[in-house]
C-alpha cells in the first residue's frame, strides 16, 4: 500500500510538472500547444514506467529463477512444460493490458485537444464556455489519475512464491503435492492480476472515459462557428 502511494504521488507530480492541469481555467495556448504537452506527459510517464518497470524486474529476478528450479524438478514432461508456459504468461498478459490502458488515455487526450480547439473557436466567437472549460479541468484531472495507476500497475510483477512449497519431490506423493502447490499458486496469481486489471479498467480508466464524454457533452451548439466568413463581391 505505502509503495503505491509512493508510486502515485511521483507519476502525479510528473504530471503536473508537463503542465497538464492549473488551478485557473484552462489556458488557451493553441491545439499544438496542447498537444505538445499531452505529448510530453506520455513520454514522461513512458520513461517512469520503463524505469519503475526495471527496478521491479531486478527485484523479482531471483524468484524467478527459483520458480524455474522448482518447475524443473517436475518428472511429468507435459506438466513441466504447462507449468513454465503459465509462469511466462502472468506479466506478458499484465503488460499487453498496460499497453492497451496507455493506448486509450492517448486517444483521450487526443479528442481533448481536439475539444479545448473547439472551445477556442466559440469563445472568440463570443460564446460562453465556461463550463466546458471547467469540463476540460476535471478530465485532464481524471486523465492524470488514470495515468498514474496505470504507472503503479506496470510496475507490479506477477511472479509465484515457492518458498513455502514443499522441498523434497522424490517420490510420487511429493511429485503430486508439488504439481498441486504450483496449480494452486498460479491460480492465485491470475485472480491476483485479473482482480487488479479489472479495478483499473471498472475505476479509474472508466473515470477519465466519462470525464472526456462529459466534456464533449458541454460543448456549446454553434453550428456557424466553423464557416469561412463571406466575402462581398458585389463593391469589387
Amino acid at each position: 500500500m505505502h509503495k503505491y502511494i509512493v508510486t502515485a504521488s511521483v507519476a502525479g507530480t510528473l504530471l503536473l510538472s508537463a503542465g497538464f492541469i492549473s488551478a485557473n481555467e484552462p489556458k488557451r495556448s493553441g491545439l499544438e500547444e496542447f498537444r505538445k504537452q499531452a505529448e510530453e506527459r506520455a513520454q514522461k510517464i513512458s520513461e517512469y514506467v520503463q524505469k519503475e518497470r526495471d527496478e521491479a524486474q531486478g527485484k523479482v529476478k531471483e524468484r524467478r529463477k527459483d520458480l524455474r528450479e522448482k518447475i524443473g524438478r517436475i518428472k511429468d514432461g507435459k506438466k513441466q512444460e504447462a507449468a513454465n508456459k503459465i509462469a511466462s504468461q502472468m506479466e506478458h498478459i499484465n503488460q499487453v493490458w498496460i499497453n492497451h490502458f496507455i493506448n486509450v488515455l492517448d486517444r483521450l487526450d487526443g479528442v481533448l485537444q481536439k475539444i479545448k480547439s473547439r472551445v477556442e473557436k466559440l469563445a472568440s466567437s463570443g460564446t460562453d464556455v465556461s463550463s466546458t472549460n471547467a469540463a476540460i479541468v476535471k478530465a485532464e484531472i481524471a486523465i492524470a489519475t488514470a495515468r498514474t495507476a496505470v504507472a503503479a500497475q506496470a510496475q507490479k510483477t506477477y511472479v509465484v512464491d515457492i518458498t513455502i512449497m514443499t522441498q523434497n519431490t522424490s517420490t510420487t506423493a511429493e511429485q503430486n503435492s508439488l504439481v498441486g502447490d504450483l496449480r494452486k499458486k498460479f491460480k492465485e496469481l491470475k485472480d491476483q492480476l485479473f482482480a487488479d486489471l479489472t479495478a483499473l479498467r471498472d475505476g479509474v480508466m472508466k473515470d477519465a472515459r466519462i470525464a472526456v464524454h462529459d466534456a464533449l457533452k458541454t460543448l456549446p451548439k454553434s453550428p456557424n462557428v466553423d464557416r469561412e466568413p463571406r466575402v462581398n463581391t458585389n463593391n469589387q
